[in-house]
């Protein structure tokens, strides 16, 4: 009787040290693994909104640029070309901008509206910068002289950039 009592204590006596041990190191290994996972997921989780708000800074700004003249010789609506394409600022200020080339080496930050406002209450941390060149040629056209390229480049909070890129035609 005492052998049978015995044996019904031993087979409930628990685990051993050193199979405590072992446990604890596999449990630790799988939730470092998981946490290092976890970490970089967290690390890029804000990227979908500094992209959303970077392209609807670049749309703006595209949006604006379009609307402008080719060059400052070509009346609004286009049709006259008066000569070889050239990009050539003004020399005015942003509130005067009134042709493409203008834009040409743009770099604002924080972003500001042709109206002169600056964006700092959402956009404070985001730079644009415009580049204009005479890219007739690169849409099959006969010469550089009859379209425009227009690239505006955003960079975000965490130096990341995003582009855009559009042609102005002067037919």
């Amino acid at each position: 009787m005492r052998e049978a009592a015995y044996n019904n204590m031993r087979s409930h006596q628990g685990v051993t040290l050193v199979e405590l041990i072992i446990t604890i190191v596999i449990l630790g290994i799988t939730l470092a693994s998981i946490m290092s996972i976890l970490s970089s997921g967290f690390s890029r989780s804000a990227d979908p909104l500094w992209q959303s708000k970077a392209v609807e800074l670049m749309q703006a700004y595209m949006d604006e640029i379009i609307a402008m003249r080719f060059d400052a010789t070509t009346p609004l609506g286009g049709g006259a070309i008066a000569g070889p394409c050239t990009i050539s600022s003004d020399g005015q200020a942003r509130t005067a901008f009134d042709d493409v080339d203008d834009y040409n080496g743009l770099d604002e930050q924080p972003p500001m509206l042709i109206s002169g406002v600056t964006l700092n209450q959402y956009y404070s941390d985001y730079r644009v910068q415009i580049s204009v060149v005479c890219a007739g040629t690169e849409v099959g056209l006969p010469s550089n002289d009859f379209a425009k390229r227009i690239t505006i480049t955003v960079t975000g909070p965490s130096s990341d950039q995003l582009q855009l890129a559009a042609y102005k035609g002067n037919f």
